[in-house]
């Protein structure tokens, strides 16, 4: 595909906390364009309210790509927008959170570096920054360091929502369908990242952490996507967690 970057900021039925959502995303698309790379940005209306949908009609968004789809469930979205994107490669935003301004662009060398050495990875920020009602700072914790163990992922995951990866591992392990996901002891949106993040990993898929990069999570009471949720959320029944196979997962292996 001729389009490096597919930028998607998915929104519901926020409005105003949307601004500072795009005006940071804009920055980022910025750096990304001013090293010569194409960008489509995309702003995915899940389910959108009324008011949503006027906010984001605003004329100062005209530069976007707008999508309405019907479900508001964010693995819907994603595996709908992955199908249309034009990308090579994907990025979700949800509207309400901030990115810094070198994300994008310095997710994209690291993919790009991955490739080229014959290797398939998903790249995550290396702060994950919450704020807004809860305050707290965590950082991501690559498959290939010495504190990664696949038996935290019985309890929760290493990454928050966002990601930068291929449109190929979101078209080979689509997002689970909410009302699909084993939500045990917690909310069905943690534990539906959770679930991509070792269904990618059992795949051959390898996350890595872009140094210097950050996500700004505004917290979300009742609607949730963070990989990181109140409770535990446990992973549902895949074989990849099973007691005699889980030591293997997110083992690197060479290309």
């Amino acid at each position: 595909m001729s389009t490096d970057l597919t930028v998607v900021v998915t929104v519901h039925d926020q409005t105003a906390v949307c601004g500072p959502t795009m005006d940071a995303v804009d920055l980022a698309v910025g750096a990304v364009r001013a090293r010569g790379r194409t960008v489509q940005p995309v702003i995915a209306l899940a389910a959108a309210t009324e008011v949503t949908g006027r906010y984001v009609d605003q004329p100062c968004f005209d530069h976007w790509e707008r999508r309405r789809l019907p479900s508001r469930d964010p693995g819907r979205v994603r595996n709908a927008i992955a199908e249309q994107s034009e990308g090579r490669h994907l990025a979700f935003v949800e509207a309400g959170d901030l990115i810094s301004e070198n994300w994008l662009e310095e997710s994209l060398a690291v993919l790009d570096a991955a490739a080229g050495r014959g290797e398939r990875v998903i790249a995550h920020p290396e702060l994950d920054v919450v704020f807004d009602g809860r305050t707290e700072v965590r950082r991501s914790v690559a498959q290939d360091h010495r504190l990664f163990t696949p038996h935290h992922l019985y309890a929760e995951g290493y990454y928050p929502s966002s990601c930068v990866a291929p449109r190929a591992a979101h078209l080979e392990v689509p997002y689970t369908p909410q009302e699909d996901v084993d939500r045990s002891d917690g909310d069905a949106g943690s534990c539906r990242e959770l679930q991509w993040s070792i269904e990618t990993m059992a795949a051959g898929w390898r996350h890595v952490v872009v140094p210097d990069t950050i996500l700004f999570r505004r917290h979300r009471d009742l609607f949730a996507t963070a990989t990181r949720p109140e409770r535990p959320s446990l992973p549902g029944a895949l074989p990849a967690m099973a007691i005699d196979r889980v030591r293997d997962l997110g083992r690197v292996h060479p290309a």
